[in-house]
């Protein structure tokens, strides 16, 4: 962190010195490795080198014991699929250096670790033999209740990156204990394959689970904390590997 705190103030400095080198340099389109750069079917040395906060993951959850990088990825246990799962973060160094420059567009754009404009947890998943076979993301609770109500359409997002007509889709009804948002609810589970040959499977979740309400029966007032879930999940995969599904009605 004091490295870019420091490569910050060297960058204000130079803008100040240098107007219009720094605007020139402002302007210029900036890249970064994201969800998409991950090389299924790859080995460990062939991924990107530029994310950060690399940590066991948890199948979607918080992050576990964390690690120096993909190359530790043995570090974590297997998971019932019996693949490692890495869970890191984006890069923020283009962030805050637009935010030193204060250039708002640039600093929303490569602002935390999304796909779309949706905050997502992310994870790649190795074999024993350190061969990339799966990557997954997870809508990450941990944002405003407006991005947090609005989760659940990153499964639009999925879809039309892919082509929307290339799903196949099923409506699941409500189990016991489950209730609408409102009047709607979403439970829809859906597979593909990619044009490289990868398996695609996305879920999409809009409800209430058991015990959650929207009015508190104790008091009859609104919960303002917003107890329902509203959750999509994405996973693209070698094909001969078998994924388990450890989500619970």
């Amino acid at each position: 962190m004091m490295q870019r705190i420091l490569s910050v103030l060297i960058l204000t400095a130079l803008l100040v010195s240098a107007p219009s080198k720094a605007w020139a340099q402002a302007t210029a389109p900036a890249e970064r490795s994201d969800f998409w750069s991950l090389k299924i079917g790859s080995p460990v040395s062939a991924q990107p080198t530029d994310f950060q906060e690399f940590a066991c993951g948890t199948d979607g959850g918080p992050p576990s014991t964390p690690i120096k990088g993909f190359a530790a990825f043995a570090t974590c246990p297997k998971d019932a699929s019996g693949l490692h799962e890495v869970q890191f973060r984006y890069d923020d160094e283009i962030e805050f250096w637009a935010l030193a420059m204060q250039i708002e567009p640039v600093a929303d754009r490569f602002a935390g670790t999304n796909i779309g404009e949706f905050p997502v947890i992310i994870s790649a998943l190795f074999d024993d033999d350190g061969i990339l076979r799966a990557a997954r993301a997870v809508t990450d609770d941990r944002t405003t209740l407006r991005n947090r109500r609005s989760a659940y359409t990153l499964a639009l997002y999925i879809k039309g990156r892919f082509g929307s007509d290339r799903w196949t889709c099923k409506d699941l009804p409500l189990a016991d204990g489950q209730t609408p948002v409102g009047t709607r609810f979403v439970k829809q589970d859906c597979t593909a394959r990619s044009d490289d040959g990868l398996a695609l499977e996305l879920k999409a979740r809009l409800l209430h689970r058991r015990g959650q309400t929207a009015i508190d029966p104790h008091t009859n007032q609104v919960r303002k904390g917003g107890q329902y879930e509203s959750t999509a999940r994405f996973e693209m995969f070698d094909p001969a590997v078998k994924m388990v599904d450890n989500e619970q009605d």
